[in-house]
């Protein structure tokens, strides 16, 4: 959908899905922060950010997640990467410094929005512009996200198809709209056990060069 100013006279209802109770998401985060834990900053209206943040004109602390651990790591490194002429992706060493993966889960059942269809999309009035625009149109795509969210009072978040990793799912959750607990840490087998799981370590730092190779991306020397 060309970007434009979400329609003043809407009379439709977001669809919505649920994400069950039990169900194992992966996420990349400052290690600083818990797992589990929601971002409270808010970003820049105009620049930076993600697809989804929250901005001054709608404030909520989120966290982002994927149904895989290469989707989140995708989603998270790799948005801004442009191949070479050798037909490779450097990632800077800041774009990981001070993260590392981790696995939650959640509690109870989340009713999300699901942006996954082209029906989903069009019940939104919107179309697969608003999950895969690229990052400079990202303040225009959080201008939606503020949008639906005040057509979806009842959704803790949104579900959309993975623009990285097709064929998978990346995930926000609201906790102004999220009960207490609702999502919590866990171990799962798909992420690298002890220090392999933080980026800074070098075993870290190995076994991220050794996923993202898949991807044509090497880690830069800085």
């Amino acid at each position: 959908m060309p970007n434009r100013l979400p329609p003043p006279a809407y009379a439709g209802t977001p669809a919505t899905s649920v994400l069950s109770a039990g169900t194992v998401l992966f996420r990349v985060h400052n290690k600083l922060f818990g797992a589990s834990a929601f971002n409270p900053l808010l970003s820049h209206r105009y620049y930076g950010g993600g697809r989804f943040d929250p901005t001054d004109d709608d404030p909520y602390p989120y966290l982002y997640a994927a149904d895989t651990v290469d989707t989140a790591v995708a989603e998270t490194l790799l948005r801004d990467l442009d191949f070479d002429a050798t037909g490779i992706r450097q990632l800077p060493r800041s774009s990981f410094a001070g993260r590392r993966i981790s696995a939650i889960r959640t509690t109870i059942d989340l009713d999300l929005v699901t942006l996954r269809t082209g029906a989903d999309l069009g019940a939104v009035a919107q179309d697969s512009w608003l999950t895969t625009c690229p990052p400079p149109q990202y303040p225009q795509s959080r201008h939606w996200a503020h949008w639906i969210r005040g057509h979806a009072p009842g959704a803790a978040g949104y579900v959309w198809l993975s623009l990285r990793e097709p064929g998978t799912s990346s995930y926000v959750v609201f906790e102004d709209r999220a009960p207490t607990g609702a999502v919590v840490y866990t171990s799962d087998p798909a992420v690298p056990s002890g220090d392999r799981a933080d980026f800074d370590t070098p075993a870290g730092r190995r076994d991220l060069r050794n996923r993202l190779s898949r991807y044509g991306v090497s880690i830069a020397r800085r």
